[in-house]
């Protein structure tokens, strides 16, 4: 579990583990990647609770792809399950993942749907369905809505090595789908378990919401991930993302433009549904201006 800055989540992410995930012989890393806040003191706590915990610290802010590297160095186990200090498993998931990811010989495997929330998981906003079953190359090419990008997924130590590791640009911004995106093009095999998922918090200052707001990084940083590939890509979309009315945007726009395999047509992608409540809380807020006491009302039920 790789940490920074995270005094606010990280118990409610451990205790997810320890309360329903963990068993005899697991092992629990936690990095804390130089965190300025009270990270490190509620880890500690935590440890005198569940000893097995792993603390790994630095008092340099090095990136998250550091720190899972780190991490995975660390790890004696042949399977290894990432969960970020913001994230949430559901009980019991982790035994059933590792199951299927068995069952299926695969050497990564992720939940078929991520949960998402705010502050409380029982307040879900928003869910991410991705496809179930195998995840292949030109699905996960054809948009984000897959295990890839969120990055709380399982995968074996060894499929970690060949690839490489985790590429340690910058802070981190795509490192969870350049990772997903280099096994695959290694030939990994990645499953998606059906009927399960996570939960994922969002909505505040996280390592994505960071690094996504520097100018057009997040289609450019995923084009330098591409670039070791382009000749497994249709040279029409290499063209497309390296161009420049697009190099800058393309990312974005996967859902509308797929990018395709040589000789493949294009993959599918998941789709995000919104429950009816909060469907309609957005209608509130879009109309705010036009019926104000709607918003004081959203707000005082809220």
């Amino acid at each position: 579990m790789p940490a920074f800055n995270s005094a606010g989540t990280i118990a409610e992410s451990i205790e997810s583990i320890m309360n329903g995930n963990f068993e005899k012989g697991d092992e629990v890393i936690i990095v804390n990647d130089g965190s300025s806040d009270n990270t490190v003191t509620i880890v500690e706590e935590l440890r005198k609770k569940y000893p097995v915990i792993q603390l790994i610290s630095y008092s340099d802010n090095r990136g998250c792809p550091a720190a899972r590297n780190i991490a995975y160095r660390q790890a004696k186990h042949p399977i290894i399950f990432n969960l970020y200090s913001d994230d949430v498993l559901v009980a019991g998931s982790i035994k059933k993942l590792k199951n299927y990811m068995a069952a299926e010989h695969a050497d990564m495997a992720g939940f078929a749907a991520g949960h998402y929330f705010q502050k409380n998981k029982r307040k879900i906003t928003h869910k991410w369905i991705f496809r179930s079953g195998v995840l292949s190359f030109a699905d996960f090419l054809a948009g984000d809505i897959n295990p890839g990008p969120g990055g709380d997924y399982m995968f074996t130590k060894e499929i970690w090595e060949r690839v490489g590791g985790v590429w340690e640009y910058g802070k981190g911004l795509h490192e969870a789908w350049g990772f997903t995106l280099k096994c695959l093009a290694a030939g990994a095999k990645v499953v998606v378990m059906p009927n399960s998922f996570y939960y994922h918090r969002y909505g505040y200052n996280s390592l994505f919401a960071r690094e996504s707001r520097i100018g057009n990084e997040m289609s450019l940083m995923a084009t330098k991930m591409l670039q070791p590939y382009f000749n497994l890509l249709n040279e029409e979309d290499v063209a497309y993302i390296t161009s420049e009315m697009h190099g800058k945007t393309w990312y974005n726009s996967t859902a509308r433009r797929p990018l395709r395999l040589k000789g493949q047509p294009a993959g599918k992608t998941g789709v995000i549904t919104v429950p009816f409540p909060e469907k309609i809380k957005r209608i509130f807020v879009r109309n705010a201006r036009k019926f104000p006491w709607l918003l004081n009302l959203l707000v005082k039920k809220s």
